[in-house]
């Protein structure tokens, strides 16, 4: 593909299976991903771990879904992995 200079978000398709999720692969599922959870300093990675000997890290940034009730929460999950 030739660059326009602008950032190239990828396709939804398949999304499912293409975790970890995150600019590092902090969240391993999509579950983990919408976890509301993962903004707490207390939260144990399910993806990378970071250095050495840490044990439990916040995944900050990129709130969307995060503030859905548990039904909404799983009816997205299970309608991304229709895709």
């Amino acid at each position: 593909r030739r660059g326009t200079g602008f950032y190239k978000a990828p396709s939804l398709l398949g999304v499912w299976y293409r975790g970890p999720f995150e600019h590092n692969g902090s969240c391993a599922t999509l579950e983990d991903w919408f976890d509301p959870a993962r903004t707490n300093d207390t939260y144990v990675s399910t993806g990378w771990k970071c250095p050495p000997g840490t044990k439990t890290r916040a995944v900050k940034g990129h709130e969307f879904g995060l503030d859905l009730s548990k039904d909404d929460r799983e009816a997205l999950i299970a309608f991304l992995r229709t895709l």
